[in-house]
């Protein structure tokens, strides 16, 4: 066994994949640059890019985009187990636990067969965005709204949270962010899925292992603890005083630095700027700016750049979120991504089984029990 290790697996080749390129300063789906995607996409024409390995035309959208509403109910199962929920759960547990539930009314769920797994995709793809929805109501001590047809998938995100329909900006910004946060090569969650789907086993289980993954505060729990930093400080003023204290104790500053990108995540570019127009429309330009003092901050004492996390973190609070919604929010769209790994894993199966160099103690003396 090779003894070349890399700590956390970070830059260690570990399979083959078409679906994502990552280089410095470029990121690409199948091919396809995310600022392109981001600019002039829906999040669903995305999900078709990465399942069917190509840009979808009008129809094929629109069968996705209809396939998808005709699942967006919930089952009075799920509603009832939804309503046993407390109140006080993480809604990321909450999530992981109904996504595992859903299996449960698929009397199909261990065929992982390409067209099973396609329809038991489109199944989740619908009701993981309307289980977040109902859940954050339910705890509000309101009844779930159902999805209208005449609206996109961001668009009906937002309205099933709030009641109100969103304006195209609010649509659009929410769109953006979904798309930048639908795929990433192998991160930690993906990397979940994968193995798991490298077992053969189904894929509600597969997403379940990456829901779990994913709640980690070092990986989708990020962007909400770079919402809260900004609320706890508060005013521009306070931001140097309080990032010295936090980094003189040795403790992490969230939403800076990436495994993969030295010198700035390429999808900071285009979500900075919809951050800023939606904290000037919403009355938020005190939180921009502490955001943008941390930012410099970080960039010159710590030669650190901002991350997806940092800067999704604004929009969705000026979207109206909840910040414990944050998690939530990127499992819906990092849900399309998984889902493309596992297509794959599957098509090509060879289960991942990497090995580990032992550092413990060897060929100790053994001593019965009663001698001990």
């Amino acid at each position: 066994m090779s003894t070349d290790l890399h700590s956390g697996t970070e830059s260690t080749g570990v399979l083959n994949s078409a679906i994502t390129l990552i280089e410095q300063h470029n990121l690409q789906y199948r091919g396809y640059k995310i600022e392109d995607l981001a600019s002039h996409c829906s999040f669903e024409e995305v999900i078709y890019l990465l399942w069917y390995q190509r840009l979808p035309g009008k129809s094929e959208v629109q069968n996705l985009e209809k396939s998808i509403g005709e699942q967006s109910s919930l089952p009075m199962e799920l509603q009832n187990l939804i309503n046993q929920t407390p109140r006080s759960a993480h809604p990321q547990a909450f999530l992981r636990t109904l996504v595992s539930a859903i299996a449960l009314f698929d009397e199909q769920a261990d065929d992982i067969s390409a067209e099973s797994t396609i329809r038991k995709a489109i199944n989740l793809i619908a009701k993981v965005p309307m289980i977040i929805a109902a859940f954050e109501r339910y705890r509000r001590g309101k009844s779930p709204i159902n999805p209208k047809e005449q609206f996109g998938y961001a668009e009906n995100f937002l309205y099933m949270l709030t009641g109100q329909q969103p304006n195209e900006k609010e649509g659009e910004a929410l769109n953006q962010c979904l798309i930048s946060y639908a795929e990433h090569e192998l991160n930690a969650s993906t990397f979940s899925a994968r193995i798991t789907a490298g077992t053969m086993a189904d894929v509600y289980s597969a997403v379940t292992a990456a829901l779990a993954t994913l709640k980690g505060n070092l990986h989708g729990g990020a962007n909400q603890k770079v919402m809260e930093m900004i609320m706890e400080i508060d005013e521009v003023a306070a931001v140097e005083e309080y990032l010295e204290k936090k980094l003189s104790k040795g403790e992490k500053i969230m939403g800076f630095g990436h495994p993969v990108y030295k010198d700035g995540d390429p999808r900071t570019l285009y979500l900075n700027k919809i951050s800023k127009q939606l904290c000037k429309e919403k009355g938020y330009n005190n939180y921009f700016e502490i955001s943008q003092k941390i930012a410099n901050y970080m960039k010159e004492k710590k030669n650190l750049n901002t991350n997806v996390d940092f800067s999704t973190a604004l929009i969705f609070y000026a979207l109206g979120i909840p910040t414990d919604l944050y998690t939530p929010v990127f499992t819906m769209a990092r849900t399309s991504g998984w889902i493309a790994h596992i297509l794959e894993q599957y098509s090509q199966n060879k289960m991942i089984r990497p090995r580990a160099s032992y550092t413990g103690p060897k060929d100790l003396a053994f001593t019965l029990l009663d001698e001990r």
